[in-house]
Order: C-alpha cells, then sequence, then structure tokens
C-alpha cells in the first residue's frame, strides 16, 4: 500500500510509518522463514541461537527478556532444542530452577551459516540508503519501541 507522505505532517507520517509496522513484521517473519528451509531451525529457534550466540550463556528468563516474547514460548522452544542436542543446559550456581543454556558446536555453526547468509544479503540491500539514513532508522525504531514499553510520558495524546 503506497502512501502519499508529500501532504503529510511529520506526526502524520510516523503514524504511517507505525501502521506499516504489522505487514513489515509478516513479511520479514515469512522471508526469514522462507531462507531457514532446510535448515531444520523455526523462526522462533533462530532467535533463540542468535541470542545464546551474541550472549554465549543465558537463563531463560533473560532470553525472555531479550526477545521480549512469552516465557512459555520460550520454555517450549529450549526444551525441544536441548532434547535435539542443539543446546546444552548447565546447572545455575546461583538459582538452582533456572539453568544457563548455550550453543553446542552444532547449533553454533548453524546459526553462524545463517547470519553470514543474511548479512551477505543486508550488505547488498544497504546501498540503497546513506549511513545517516540507517541511523535515523535505527533511532526511530528504537525510540518508538521504547515508548510503546513505557507508554508516552508526559508527551501523551493529550497534549
Amino acid at each position: 500500500m503506497a502512501t502519499d507522505t508529500d501532504n503529510m505532517s511529520p506526526a502524520e507520517m510516523l503514524y504511517a510509518g507505525i501502521q506499516l509496522t504489522r505487514p513489515l513484521l509478516r513479511n520479514i517473519t515469512a522471508r526469514v522463514e522462507a531462507d531457514l528451509d532446510g535448515t531444520g531451525i523455526s523462526v522462533g529457534e533462530r532467535a533463540i541461537l542468535e541470542v545464546l550466540l551474541a550472549a554465549q550463556q543465558a537463563t531463560a528468563p533473560e532470553i525472555t527478556q531479550i526477545l521480549q516474547v512469552k516465557r512459555q514460548l520460550v520454555g517450549r522452544l529450549l526444551k525441544d532444542l536441548v532434547a535435539r542436542g542443539l543446546l546444552k543446559s548447565i546447572p545455575n550456581p546461583q538459582h538452582r530452577t533456572s539453568n544457563f543454556y548455550l550453543l553446542t558446536e552444532e547449533s553454533k555453526a548453524v546459526i553462524e551459516g545463517i547470519r553470514s547468509t543474511e548479512m551477505a544479503r543486508m550488505t547488498q540491500f544497504v546501498e540503497r540508503f546513506t549511513d545517516e539514513e540507517i541511523r535515523a532508522y535505527f533511532v526511530v525504531q528504537s525510540t518508538i519501541n521504547d515508548v510503546m514499553i513505557s507508554g508516552y510520558g508526559e508527551n501523551d495524546a493529550s497534549n
């Protein structure tokens, strides 16, 4: 859906951009899912493997917080990944019931391969934009996410 932005105020344009989030998320998920075909990894599992690649080890609550998803989903995915031998679960000396999860050599190779493919595509895609546009996009997306989590604060819609 193309939108004529020439006659929009900045607030209207931002709102229209936010309205694109749901279809964008669906399209990103579909693209990632298609790119994972043949890896034996789902989109949710990919997200967990990526967190553990960056963190090296994490508990289920930490992964849940990083991904901002439901604890039950993370628990189910972790259990399946451990059962398939793609994650190791080790005791957490600070908390008896919250184990640490780590990548296995196999899952590390899988997620590194997935990330390598994705970054090669991003390297081609990023050429469409200037560095300033990419930085501005990141700042706007991060700020919108923070505002949606915490609320509008003192500058709410009634002002």
